[in-house]
């Protein structure tokens, strides 16, 4: 038995299968609350629980979170930028 990165995420992956688990596509289509709800400080685990467990398996999903997770909080940065009227 060998101890390479892919047979541990291999054996992770297998070890945290849940019943009931959705598509990237699905993933995906839920990604802009997940990011929403991360960035008003709420828990969007305890809500999107099958979100949450998509995003422990799929690095591709998790990149998409991370990249959409930059732009929210460069816009919000850019507002704070923006003189009071």
């Amino acid at each position: 038995m060998t101890d390479s990165p892919l047979w541990q995420t291999l054996l992770k992956s297998v070890l945290d299968t849940e019943e009931i688990e959705i598509s990237c596509e699905e993933c995906y289509n839920l990604l802009d609350m997940y990011a929403d709800m991360l960035i008003d400080g709420a828990d969007p685990d305890e809500i999107m629980p099958t979100v949450q467990q998509h995003l422990k398996q799929c690095n591709c999903c998790i990149g998409e979170l991370e990249a959409m997770m930059i732009m929210l909080r460069e816009a919000a940065a850019q507002q704070d930028d923006l003189p009071s009227i």
